[in-house]
C-alpha cells in the first residue's frame, strides 16, 4: 500500500511533468484533458482504457464531438 507522503510526492512529480510537457498543447482546454487522461490512467481502477474514459458522463459530449470533428476532417 502506498504512504500518504508518497502519494504526495507522486502528485508533485505528475504536476511538473504536467509543466513540462504542457507547452505542446495549444489550449488550456487540451492540456486538462491531457491531465485528467494520464490521472485516469494512473487510477487504482481494474479496467483502464479508453472506455472507461469514455463512460465518464461529463467526457461523453467531448469524445462525440471529437469523433464528429476527426470524421468531418478526413473527409
Amino acid at each position: 500500500m502506498i504512504t500518504e507522503s508518497a502519494a504526495a510526492q507522486w502528485d508533485l512529480e505528475l504536476d511538473d511533468l504536467f509543466l513540462t510537457i504542457g507547452h505542446r498543447f495549444g489550449r488550456v482546454e487540451l492540456r486538462r484533458r491531457m491531465r485528467d487522461y494520464v490521472r485516469g490512467l494512473l487510477a487504482p481502477v481494474a479496467r483502464k482504457n479508453s472506455w472507461v474514459r469514455h463512460e465518464a458522463p461529463c467526457d461523453r459530449v467531448e469524445v462525440g464531438d471529437l469523433h464528429r470533428r476527426a470524421v468531418a476532417a478526413a473527409g
